[in-house]
């Protein structure tokens, strides 16, 4: 049977990662009460309902509504978690929006500190900046920022806000979740949503022919062989609740 959570820690950052993201969507809840039941009641949400759910939840907050590459990494085989205090100085930075980008990345070259120095004397910069929205919040910035180890060095894939505001406040260090690389032929989960799109594409498609069975057939065996729960999603989930036999034969050219 498929084992969803690749580790505890893993399990316990994508819970970590609903409760932050839960703050934000939910802005207008100040009730400190009502966060402590809506906590309790995501950790004890794999408990309730299919470990497979959860992270379909994890992957519709993230891919879908945050279009971040959370989901993709915390389900992957590849990494061991570890919590600890980092410096700032290395940690490199990542995408934010378009207009911190231009500061961030092209500017300071992903690099925190210089970051710090400019905001603290450029104002034209501070003023920019704080029309995207940018901000402290109270709570929400408590939370561990979610950095992992690539070639490059190690590098956030969430929390970038957070690492900024501990910059400019000449914090030294940081919390971070940190992934380190100990299986590296390890594999991610791939979403229901992102299988069942397969399905959609050829019932709302205008033009029906071979080419494009083909392609859709292409991608799905990808789909298999990249991703752990590949086949299993594509086999049980799409092609087994569906009304349409025409689905259920591509899909099944898949397996070939």
């Amino acid at each position: 049977m498929l084992k969803y959570s690749p580790s505890s820690n893993a399990l316990r950052m994508a819970k970590q990662y609903l409760q932050h993201e839960f703050r934000k969507i939910f802005g207008d809840i100040k009730d400190d009460k009502t966060w402590k039941k809506i906590d309790r009641s995501i950790n004890n949400f794999n408990k309730r309902e299919d470990d497979g759910v959860f992270w379909n939840l994890i992957a519709a907050i993230s891919e879908d509504l945050k279009l971040k590459r959370v989901y993709y990494i915390l389900s992957s085989t590849k990494y061991r978690w570890t919590l600890r205090q980092i410096k700032l100085s290395e940690i490199l930075l990542t995408g934010m929006s378009p207009t911190i980008n231009k500061y961030t990345i092209k500017k300071f070259r992903r690099n925190p500190l210089l970051f710090a120095q400019a905001w603290k004397k450029d104002k034209h910069m501070r003023e920019v900046i704080k029309k995207t929205g940018f901000k402290t919040h109270p709570a929400r910035d408590h939370f561990p920022i979610f950095i992992y180890k690539t070639p490059q060095g190690l590098q956030i894939f969430d929390g970038m806000r957070r690492t900024l505001l501990a910059s400019i406040k000449n914090k030294k260090t940081i919390k971070a979740w940190i992934g380190n690389e100990t299986n590296p032929k390890g594999k991610s989960l791939i979403s229901g949503g992102r299988c069942h799109f397969l399905a959609n594409i050829h019932e709302q498609a205008n033009n029906h022919n071979k080419s494009l069975d083909k392609a859709i057939v292409r991608i799905g065996q990808e789909i298999m062989t990249t991703y752990r729960n590949g086949h299993e999603t594509l086999t049980k989930r799409i092609a087994g609740w569906s009304y349409d036999p025409k689905i259920k034969q591509i899909i099944k050219q898949m397996e070939k």
